[in-house]
């Protein structure tokens, strides 16, 4: 979505009740975008017009639901599509305002003077440690991970001054995580931790924390989930391309020179049969 209908979509959410009873020229007024913005919102949305709109808004509303509380057994898909759609917005931009450059400029400094770098993540931080493992793979960094804790413990202790151990936790408190952040700092060995609480027990072992966003974890449905996944995705792509961004040249040599030789390994038998 636009800048200009990611705010439209904002004062929405803030006056969802009084929404429906405006007409389209109203709302774009209220709200300082115009009408064919607003047309434009619905339709990103996979609805109608603004009519369809206003009558998902007027359902969302009853009860006192808002698109920004969980999904509703009553909800119909176009209310979820509008409703995961605010909220992943919501989430950048919560995440935007938690995440200072300061700490994202400390954990690149880190990541560019260590020659190894471990990483790891529990269950659903998994995801996001395979994510980060696949990025710095592409650009040429040495990049040790396993979800086996016993393993990783073990890696920990190779004898190498310049490494750094990429840590992903939501709450901060797995005790596996908070575990191999002590082993690490015990063999002088930095810690980078993505969480959302920078008062966790791992937070206190880190060098340089990164903050995600944790302001729905008051959710009960997987939605929480979703937007957590998202914040913390969204928080490792901003490192990523500040850590391209201090040799540039040379990064994007390695990203065209890993593509290549995947495309020539896998790919020209395809085409030669």
């Amino acid at each position: 979505m636009s800048t200009t209908e990611q705010r439209l979509g904002q004062f929405m959410l803030d006056h969802l009740e009084q929404v429906p009873q405006l007409s389209v020229s109203e709302l774009a007024q209220q709200s300082r975008v115009s009408q064919a913005t607003v047309v434009r919102f619905a339709k990103h949305l996979g609805l109608d017009g603004y009519k369809t709109l206003k009558v998902e808004l007027a359902r969302a509303s009853n009860g006192n639901a808002a698109l920004y509380d969980e999904v509703s057994p009553k909800d119909s898909l176009n209310v979820i599509k509008a409703k995961m759609a605010l909220r992943i917005q919501r989430t950048i931009e919560t995440t935007n305002e938690q995440l200072t450059t300061h700490r994202i400029s400390s954990a690149v400094r880190l990541l560019r003077d260590a020659q190894i770098l471990h990483v790891y993540g529990l269950g659903a931080s998994d995801l996001v440690a395979q994510d980060i493992t696949q990025k710095f793979l592409r650009v040429g960094k040495v990049v040790i991970n396993t979800s086996d804790t016993h393993q990783m413990a073990v890696n920990l202790l190779i004898k190498n001054s310049e490494q750094v151990l990429f840590l992903v936790s939501h709450s901060g408190r797995t005790v596996e995580t908070v575990k191999l952040a002590e082993l690490a700092v015990s063999q002088g060995i930095p810690v980078i931790a993505l969480t959302t609480d920078i008062r966790s027990p791992l937070a206190k072992y880190a060098q340089v924390v990164l903050i995600s966003d944790g302001s729905e974890n008051r959710l009960q449905v997987r939605s929480a989930a979703t937007t957590s996944l998202v914040s913390q995705l969204y928080v490792v792509d901003l490192v990523y391309y500040h850590y391209l961004q201090k040799d540039y040249q040379v990064n994007a040599k390695k990203l065209t020179d890993s593509s290549e030789t995947i495309d020539q390994l896998f790919h020209s038998h395809n085409r030669r049969d």
